[in-house]
């Protein structure tokens, strides 16, 4: 049977109480705790690839269907960087060659958030086409002779230029505020890899003056100066890591976080100048990209990659 000690506990506890009048009022419920932030929340993701000839053709009600029957919560769509799938009022932000007067990720980010997903705004930034080169030829990476390095026929941005520091932030804040995505992706966002150093000014003067070498003439791993530019990209990484969430949170709010698409190889990591523990050190949740298929590193070896991040990020 109940203790005296008990019963008035649980009489505490009742949904009516009486106020100094002698009124009976209702007692206030207790505050519900607040939801987890969507990247704690979200679990099944589906990436929606767009090329510049979708605008034209683009189903939305297809696809609003295929989240319903697959349980989607989040999605990754095109929005900004080499090409725009929105209407951008950026100098030199290219709109994607048939998007004509549609705002193709406007409206799956609509849909989206209609239907309760959450939506990670992905980003291509790393490449320019000839226009950009040509406006700022200075904010591109440079081979030794002055020659630019290219992808086809993009232009690779240099991750120490403006391009980087003033155009990307300004592209990352009209879609932040236009559209109010949960967050930012980027699949290829941090430059040029390991086999090319770039000569461009912004470099030769960032290296000097954070080591007091000029750029090493190659890759040498016995000189003392080819050791420092490789520490010298990995910490650049790391800051741009910071200052683009820097950005997006600013212009976005607190959860509205940056997170740079990442491979799902360690040593395309490290020829990318991507620190694995210090970008999880600071990540509220990665995103891997492991498309390749070999015979020795099958579909088994997206288990193996999550369970390593797994332990860099913390079981919480």
């Amino acid at each position: 049977m109940d203790t005296r000690r008990e019963f008035i506990k649980k009489a505490g506890s009742a949904a009516w109480m009486l106020t100094t009048t002698g009124l009976p009022v209702l007692a206030s419920a207790p505050a519900a705790p607040p939801a987890d932030p969507w990247y704690r929340r979200v679990t099944r993701w589906g990436q929606v690839n767009i090329t510049e000839k979708d605008p034209q053709q683009y189903d939305i009600a297809w696809w609003r269907d295929y989240w319903r029957r697959t349980n989607t919560r989040g999605i990754i769509a095109n929005a900004g960087g080499i090409v725009a799938y929105y209407p951008t009022q950026i100098p030199l932000h290219k709109k994607a060659e048939y998007l004509g007067d549609r705002d193709l990720f406007g409206d799956l980010c609509k849909a989206a958030h209609e239907d309760g997903l959450a939506v990670f705004a992905r980003m291509d930034s790393n490449r320019a086409h000839e226009e950009f080169y040509q406006a700022h030829p200075d904010w591109f990476a440079v081979d030794a002779a002055g020659k630019p390095y290219r992808a086809a026929d993009l232009y690779i941005a240099c991750i120490n230029s403006p391009y980087y520091t003033e155009h990307l932030p300004e592209v990352l804040k009209e879609i932040a505020t236009r559209y109010h995505p949960e967050g930012f992706t980027d699949n290829s966002w941090s430059g040029l890899g390991r086999d090319s150093i770039c000569y461009c000014g912004y470099c030769r003067n960032s290296f000097h003056a954070a080591t007091g070498f000029d750029l090493p003439a190659k890759a040498d791993w016995g000189e003392e100066v080819y050791k420092s530019w490789i520490t010298w990209n990995y910490h650049r990484r790391t800051a741009l890591w910071e200052f683009n969430n820097k950005i997006t949170t600013s212009a976005g709010g607190p959860d509205c976080i940056w997170s740079g698409m990442n491979s799902g190889s360690l040593s395309g990591q490290s020829r990318s100048f991507r620190d694995c523990k210090a970008i999880t050190q600071r990540a509220q949740i990665i995103m891997l990209d492991d498309q390749a298929r070999t015979d020795t590193g099958g579909f088994q070896h997206n288990g193996e990659i999550g369970k390593l991040y797994h332990g860099l990020l913390g079981w919480g």
